[in-house]
């Protein structure tokens, strides 16, 4: 069972990794890729996201406030097209975002 943190997010815990479906958008895809194969190698199952159609804008703009970046509405956009396209398990998938200064 997932361990939930007093910010309400669930924490990804080792015990996660056999099950679940990690995601990641595609930034900088050779950075992506490496950390992809990266995961793979210790066991997790990480899918690097490539799609690039004009739904991902779309969801995007529909999810975000309006001062958000531009490269930050296309990954939110990408992992929310990824979580509604019915491919992962809603249960068993997470997803994994980078953070800059």
């Amino acid at each position: 069972m997932a361990k939930i943190n007093k910010e309400s997010r669930v924490v990804f815990t080792k015990q996660m990794k056999k099950d679940y479906t990690i995601l990641i958008p595609t930034m900088v895809e050779p950075h992506f890729g490496l950390l992809q194969k990266t995961f793979c190698l210790y066991g997790y199952d990480v899918r690097l996201l490539r799609t690039t159609n004009s739904n991902i804008v779309q969801e995007g703009l529909k999810s975000v406030h309006n001062d958000t970046c531009y490269p930050a509405l296309l990954v939110i956009g990408q992992l929310i097209d990824a979580l509604k396209s019915g491919q992962y398990d809603m249960d068993k998938v997470a997803l994994m975002m980078s953070q800059t200064g």
